[in-house]
């Protein structure tokens, strides 16, 4: 099952299920059309978890999932899980962390968050929405309201879809911790594990200087400091905007002027 295509195999459900826009079906009753049952309960240390069983599961949600569009998520990346390795494993249990580096925990959780990208935000459709349009936090916010999804997966899909090079990184305690960008961004070496550069809107904010609600300009080269794309052009400028996603946790996201 990990050879199945996880983008195929969700819009495969959507058409199964006769949804071609958000909202045609809610995702409880595609649980349901599928042979599950979704709860919601209040859960330590995870945010949703699948027991299948053959044709059958039990999707479970946290219940102390604040944001609607994180809800959907977890329930889309449970749903992929039971579409595409039913029968690996019985249970799958998914925490912020796994949800947050999926690219870094193995085949099966990158395929779920895949699948569940593509089952909320249809690639044509993602496509359309953003298509000829200037990038900003307002036409993303905008993108993810329309699929009922989190900022964050709506700037990843962007990531694959969009008409500028972007990069989103995920910052934790005033620390990077992951990165992921379109294969045309032009800076691609940032280490993880390192603080957050100071003279950046994201060093701004981590040392409590807020946030600005519009994009701003900063140097490529706080952020990159050590990429050899500088040599060709040291003064090199990009769009910086950032939104917190927890309390000690910022996303920031550099794109091309």
């Amino acid at each position: 099952m990990l050879g199945i295509n996880p983008l195929k195999a969700a819009n495969d459900v959507r058409q199964s299920l006769g949804c071609s826009d958000p909202g045609d079906i809610s995702l409880e009753e595609m649980v349901f059309a599928l042979g599950g049952i979704l709860k919601e309960s209040p859960m330590q240390g995870a945010e949703g978890c699948i027991l299948m069983s053959g044709n059958n599961a039990v999707i479970t949600v946290n219940s102390n999932i604040a944001s609607p569009g994180k809800r959907n998520f977890v329930i889309a990346h449970e749903i992929g899980h039971f579409v595409l390795h039913n029968g690996l494993t019985p249970l799958y249990s998914d925490t912020d962390k796994t949800l947050a580096e999926w690219h870094r925990n193995g085949p099966q959780e990158q395929q779920a968050n895949q699948f569940a990208s593509e089952l909320l935000m249809p690639s044509d459709l993602f496509k359309s929405k953003v298509a000829g349009k200037k990038l900003s936090l307002s036409l993303i916010e905008q993108t993810a309201a329309y699929f009922g999804v989190s900022l964050t997966a709506a700037f990843l899909k962007y990531k694959d879809l969009g008409s500028y090079p972007v990069m989103v990184i995920y910052i934790e305690g005033g620390v990077i911790q992951w990165k992921q960008a379109s294969s045309d961004f032009p800076f691609q070496w940032l280490l993880l594990k390192e603080k957050v550069p100071v003279y950046t809107v994201a060093g701004d904010y981590f040392n409590d200087k807020g946030l600005e609600a519009k994009p701003e300009k900063v140097d490529a080269i706080e952020w990159f400091p050590s990429d050899f794309q500088l040599k060709y052009d040291p003064n090199c400028q990009l769009w910086e905007q950032c939104f917190p996603v927890s309390v000690d946790g910022l996303i920031s996201c550099l794109w091309t002027l």
